[in-house]
């Protein structure tokens, strides 16, 4: 709702000053979203201002959304051993986009690379994946800490992904937190 009204009045305000009545002094101050904190089984992060957060059940920890894009946080426990050198991160790698191609005639890798996110092991994979019967590019990180493989689906049309990534995905992917000793919850 705060964030109609806070349309609604900017609308109002660039619709005066373009016709020349008022000036900006003259203009009621709308408040400024904020960012969103969250902080649960062992990740935390900071949500983009005016996305909407909401807590997941099961394995879904959070899911993230606005028009513009959507992120889902997974959490899901691992009994064996996290993949932690490059070379064990290349293989996750490796049969994640095995994985993935086998289960969706759509899937188009971009990029992968192993990497580090939030200070623990990670994948990244960023490709043309199908998504409640749509194709979408979705960057996809899997980060190993904990005992658990923590997924971040961030996903958008492809005719915006590079936009909403720059100033959303990657940016909520830069504020995340992981414990490296989280315990299973789901």
């Amino acid at each position: 709702m705060r964030r109609h009204v806070s349309i609604a009045l900017t609308a109002a305000a660039l619709a005066a000053l373009a016709s020349g009545c008022g000036s900006t002094d003259e203009l009621p101050a709308a408040p400024a979203p904020h960012p969103t904190p969250f902080d649960a089984k062992g990740i935390s992060f900071v949500a983009p201002a005016g996305w909407t957060v909401n807590r997941g059940t099961g394995h879904l920890i959070a899911t993230v959304a606005t028009g513009e894009g959507t992120v889902a946080i997974w959490r899901f426990p691992r009994k064996q051993e996290l993949p932690d050198t490059k070379d064990e991160l290349r293989a996750a790698r490796d049969g994640l986009v095995d994985a993935l191609t086998s289960k969706d005639d759509a899937f188009e890798a971009i990029a992968t690379a192993p990497t580090e996110i939030a200070g623990q092991p990670a994948v990244q994979i960023r490709a043309h994946e199908t998504i409640a019967g749509v194709v979408r590019t979705v960057r996809t990180s899997h980060i190993y800490a904990g005992g658990a493989e923590y997924v971040v689906d961030a996903y958008t049309d492809d005719s915006r992904f590079r936009d909403i990534d720059a100033r959303f995905f990657r940016p909520i992917l830069r504020s995340m937190k992981v414990e490296g000793s989280a315990q299973d919850t789901a």
